[in-house]
C-alpha cells in the first residue's frame, strides 16, 4: 500500500472516531434540549457545540494540521454547509413520519460522509484569493437563510395555492390531495389567472407536499446562486466587490426584495426564474459562437421554460431577441439560434394565455393606469434612476465610452425599455410589478461601474455596501421574528376547536419611524387590514378566509385586530357609533339591525390646497363624497351581534371625512 492509501486510510479512521465522538454529543444534545425546544432549535444548538470539539479534534489529531484563522474559517463554512444539508435532511425525515427523537439517526448517516470530504479539503487546501469571495457566498446564503426561516404563511396566496384553483371563486375549496389535483388546478389557473403555468405548477406541488423548511433551504440555496449568476454575467475580475454591490442592491435599495426574495410564491416568480434566465444567458454566451450542431437541437427546447416563466421577465426579454434575430438574420446558423426560438415559443405560451388575455382586458381606466405608474415611478423604482443619473454623469464626461458602453449592452438596454414600459403600463402600483425593471438597470449599471470606477473606489464601495448589508440585516431579521411570533400566535388560536374568531395581534404603528420602515419592507404580513390589502381578513367569505377555514378544519374564520377584539368580547356597548382600531386602519361599527349594508359613503369637507405640500396636491380627490367598493366593507356577526366593519381610506380622502353614511340592501 503506497503511503498517500495510508495516509487517506488513516485519516478516515480517525475521522470516523472524531465523527462518531461529534456526533454523539450532537445527538445527545439534540435530545436532552428536545424537551425544551423545537427540533430546529435543538439540531442547532447540538450542532454549534459539537463543532467545537471537532474543530480541535480534526485539527490536532485526524488531519494533524496546524490550527490557524484561515483553516477555522474553511472548516467553519463547510459545517455551515454541511448543517444546511443536515437541517433540511432532519425536516424531511421528520415530514416522512420519523419521530423527533429518531430523525437524526439517517440524517447524521447521509451528512457524515459528506462532512468528511468538505473537512478534509477545508482543512488541507492551499489558501487561495478567492476564498473571500467564496466566504462572501456562503455567509449571504447563510444570512438568507436566517431570514427565510422567519417567512411565515400569509392569509392570501400562501392559503388559496394550497388549494385546488376554481375557476369561479364562489365554488367550494378543496385541498390539493394528489397529483391529479395538481394538473387540474394548474390547468384552470392557466385559463383564468395567467400563463406561469410551470412556475405556479413547482408552487403549489411545494406547498401541498413539501414542508415549508426544505422550500427556505432552497430558496437561500436559489439566492445564493444568483449572486453567483449576477457576478459571471457582468463578468468583472473583482468578483467579491461586484457580489457585495448585488447584495447590497437587491437587500436594501430595490424596494420589491421582500415580495420576490423572502416570500415563498413571490420566491418562485421572481428567484427561480431569474436563475433559471441568467443560466440560459451565460450558456448562451459561452456557445454563442460556435455552429449549430446536434446537441444544439437536444438542449435547446429547455429554453422553452425560460420563456414559459413570468411574462414581465420573458416579454422584455423576447423583445431583445427578436432585435437580435433581425440584426443578425444573416448568419444565423449559430448554436443559439434554436435557443432563442424556443425562448420566443415559451413566452408566447406565457403572455398569450387566456387568463392574461383576459385580465389585461378588463376595464382599467388610462387615468388608473397613469396614476399607478405615477406610484411605480415614485416609490417603486429605485435602481433605474441610478442608472440614468450615471448614464447623465457620463455623457457629460466621456461620450466616447458612453456610446462603446450601450453599443456594446445594446440588447439589454432593449430588454430595459420594454420592461419599464411594462411597468408604467401595468395598472397596479405594487411594488413587486417593478422589480424586474430594477433587477435589469441593476446589470447594466454595475457593468456601467465596473469599467469606469478605480480599484480604491471599489474597495471603499465595497466597505460601504457590507456595513449597510448589515446594518439592515440585523432590524431585518428583528422584525421577521416579530411576524413569526404573530402567526404563531393566529394558529394557535385557529387550532382551538370552536374558535372562529380570531384576534390578530399587530404591532402598533407610528410608536417608532425606523422599526415601521422595515416593517413595511423586510415583512409580508401574516395578516394585514386596510385599503391597500389584497384580502380582506374580517370577510368569512372572502376566498381566502376560507381556504384558511378549512385548512384548519373550521367552518369559518374572521381575523380582526386584537384590540378591536378585545373591546367586542369584554364590552358590549363598544363601537356604538364608528371607531377605528388602535392603527386607524378599519373602522367598526356596530349595527342596530340585522340588514346588511350595500354601501357606504364618505362625505368630505373642503380642502384648502394652500394648506397642502405639491405632492399632496398631485394626490388630491376632486370630490365631496367618496364611496368603498363593496370590496372594501363588510356586516359580519360577531359575539351574537352584527357590526359593520370597513376600512380607512386613503390619506387624501381620509384627512377630510366630515360624516359617514350607510345605505342597507
Amino acid at each position: 500500500m503506497k503511503l498517500t492509501d495510508r495516509q487517506s486510510l488513516g485519516e478516515a479512521v480517525r475521522f470516523g472516531v472524531v465523527g462518531v465522538a461529534a456526533t454523539g454529543l450532537h445527538y445527545a444534545l439534540y435530545y436532552v434540549l428536545l424537551s425544551f425546544v423545537n427540533p430546529t432549535v435543538a439540531f442547532t444548538i447540538g450542532y454549534a457545540v459539537s463543532f467545537v470539539c471537532n474543530y480541535v479534534l480534526s485539527s490536532r489529531f485526524t488531519f494533524k494540521v496546524s490550527m490557524s484563522v484561515q483553516r477555522f474559517t474553511s472548516f467553519a463554512l463547510s459545517h455551515l454547509v454541511n448543517y444546511f444539508v443536515g437541517l433540511a435532511l432532519l425536516h424531511l425525515f421528520l415530514w416522512i413520519g420519523l419521530s423527533p427523537e429518531l430523525a437524526p439517526l439517517p440524517t447524521f448517516v447521509i451528512a457524515v460522509p459528506i462532512n468528511f470530504l468538505m473537512v478534509r479539503f477545508a482543512l488541507k487546501r492551499v489558501p487561495h484569493e478567492a476564498d473571500s469571495y467564496i466566504i462572501f457566498l456562503l455567509l449571504t446564503g447563510f444570512a438568507m437563510l436566517l431570514l427565510n426561516l422567519m417567512d411565515m404563511p400569509t392569509l392570501s396566496d400562501d392559503m388559496v395555492y394550497r388549494f385546488v384553483w376554481n375557476a369561479d371563486a364562489e365554488d367550494e375549496v378543496k385541498a390539493i390531495g394528489s397529483l391529479s389535483d395538481l394538473f387540474h388546478s394548474q390547468w384552470t389557473h392557466y385559463f383564468n389567472v395567467n400563463g406561469r403555468l410551470p412556475v405556479h405548477l413547482l408552487a403549489q406541488a411545494f406547498l401541498a407536499f413539501v414542508p415549508a423548511v426544505v422550500l427556505q433551504v432552497i430558496n437561500s440555496l436559489l439566492f445564493l446562486a444568483l449572486v453567483h449568476l449576477c457576478t459571471l454575467f457582468i463578468g468583472h475580475r473583482n468578483r467579491l466587490f461586484v457580489a457585495a454591490m448585488v447584495v447590497f442592491l437587491l437587500f436594501v435599495v430595490i424596494n420589491g426584495f421582500r415580495t420576490t426574495m423572502v416570500w415563498s410564491l413571490g420566491a418562485f416568480n421572481y428567484l427561480w426564474v431569474l436563475v433559471g434566465v441568467l443560466s440560459l444567458l451565460l450558456w448562451l454566451r459561452h456557445i454563442k459562437e460556435k455552429p449549430l450542431s446536434r446537441r444544439d437541437w437536444l438542449l435547446s427546447p429547455l429554453a422553452l421554460l425560460a420563456g414559459w416563466s413570468h411574462e414581465a421577465l420573458s416579454l422584455p426579454l423576447s423583445v431583445a431577441i427578436v432585435c437580435f434575430l433581425f440584426v443578425n438574420r444573416k448568419s444565423l446558423r449559430r448554436a443559439v439560434t434554436p435557443y432563442l426560438l424556443w425562448v420566443l415559443v415559451g413566452t408566447a405560451l406565457c403572455f398569450l394565455s387566456p387568463g392574461i388575455i383576459s385580465r389585461s382586458a378588463e376595464g382599467i381606466s388610462l387615468m388608473s393606469r397613469m396614476m399607478s405608474a405615477a406610484m411605480n415611478c415614485l416609490f417603486n423604482i429605485r435602481v433605474l434612476w441610478l442608472l440614468l443619473l450615471f448614464l447623465l454623469i457620463w455623457w457629460r464626461r466621456d461620450r466616447l465610452f458612453l456610446r462603446q458602453h450601450i453599443m456594446e449592452n445594446s440588447y439589454g438596454y432593449v430588454a430595459l425599455t420594454a420592461s419599464f414600459g411594462i411597468t408604467l403600463l401595468c395598472g397596479t402600483s405594487l411594488e413587486r410589478v417593478a422589480f424586474f425593471t430594477d433587477f435589469m438597470a441593476m446589470l447594466l449599471l454595475l457593468k456601467l461601474l465596473c469599467a469606469k470606477s478605480s480599484v480604491v473606489r471599489q474597495r471603499r464601495m465595497l466597505t460601504a455596501a457590507c456595513v449597510l448589508v448589515l446594518l439592515c440585516f440585523v432590524p431585518a431579521y428583528m422584525v421577521r421574528q416579530e411576524n413569526k411570533e404573530m402567526w404563531q400566535d393566529m394558529e394557535q388560536q385557529m387550532q382551538e376547536p370552536g374558535r372562529e374568531l380570531i384576534a390578530v395581534q399587530l404591532p402598533q404603528k407610528g410608536e417608532n419611524a425606523v422599526v415601521d420602515y422595515f416593517r413595511k419592507h423586510y415583512v409580508n404580513p401574516s395578516a394585514e387590514f386596510g385599503f391597500y390589502s389584497v384580502y380582506m381578513a374580517f370577510d368569512a367569505s372572502d376566498i381566502n378566509m376560507r381556504c384558511a377555514a378549512s385548512l384548519y378544519h373550521k367552518p369559518s374564520l374572521t381575523f380582526l385586530p386584537a384590540d378591536v377584539v378585545s373591546r367586542i368580547e369584554n364590552d358590549s356597548t363598544a363601537f356604538a357609533s364608528y371607531e377605528t382600531d388602535r392603527n386607524n386602519e378599519l373602522y367598526v361599527w356596530r349595527l342596530s339591525g340585522s340588514q346588511p349594508v350595500s354601501s357606504v359613503r364618505f362625505i368630505l369637507s373642503e380642502e384648502d390646497l394652500s394648506a397642502l405640500h405639491l405632492w399632496q396636491r398631485l394626490m388630491v380627490y376632486n370630490g365631496d363624497v367618496y364611496e368603498l367598493d363593496d370590496f372594501h366593507f363588510e356586516t359580519v356577526q360577531l359575539c351574537g351581534h352584527p357590526y359593520l366593519v370597513f376600512t380607512r381610506p386613503t390619506t387624501n380622502i381620509s384627512r377630510r371625512i366630515k360624516d359617514i353614511e350607510i345605505g342597507y340592501e
